[in-house]
């Protein structure tokens, strides 16, 4: 190698911080962040109790290089075992968010995005979004207690919705020799 000459190192992306339940409904944290928490932030921990909790950090301005595969592969996982999912994104991953939305719209429930900014397009799941006081706008706002408890009412809200959603749909079966009395 000429002198001189360096070598880029691309990052990989970080695997994701999988906590709570091994099973049930989950919860897919999108973070704005060039790496993930060594653990789940203390706010969250009670979370843990209630869902499959999957912190995916995306690194600002790489657009999602390598990170986006990786929450894929969360939400393929998800998708595999069938769990009703919520992604909870700063809304500096609104576009990320409304991706995933798109393309797992067999799990994900509900969308959550915390911040200010734009309103997206309908995705085909209930949105609601998180306002932030001025001093917690950062990527760091996600781990803020105040803003958990209103995340955590965000996911409970859209949890007790489920259950209405699923007797308005439910079905009556008759028996087929009962038809032809």
């Amino acid at each position: 190698m000429a002198r001189g000459t360096r070598l880029t190192v691309v990052p990989t992306a970080q695997a994701p911080l999988w906590r709570g339940l091994d099973y049930g409904p989950a919860v897919v944290v999108l973070s704005p962040a060039a790496a993930r928490p060594a653990d789940l932030p203390v706010a969250w921990q009670p979370l843990e109790q209630l869902y499959q909790v999957a912190w995916c950090a995306i690194p600002p301005g790489a657009d999602g290089a390598g990170s986006l595969d990786r929450v894929e592969d969360v939400l393929e996982t998800l998708a595999d075992r069938r769990t009703r999912t919520q992604v909870v994104a700063h809304t500096a991953l609104t576009d990320v968010a409304c991706r995933i939305a798109a393309e797992f719209p067999d799990i994900v429930r509900g969308l959550v995005l915390v911040g200010p900014g734009r309103t997206p397009e309908p995705t085909g799941v209930p949105t609601r979004r998180v306002t932030l006081a001025k001093t917690a706008v950062g990527p760091g706002a996600l781990a803020r207690p105040d803003v958990v408890d209103d995340i955590t009412a965000a996911l409970a809200a859209a949890d007790h919705r489920a259950p209405r959603e699923a007797e308005s749909i439910r079905i009556r079966w008759t028996a087929p020799e009962a038809v032809g009395e």
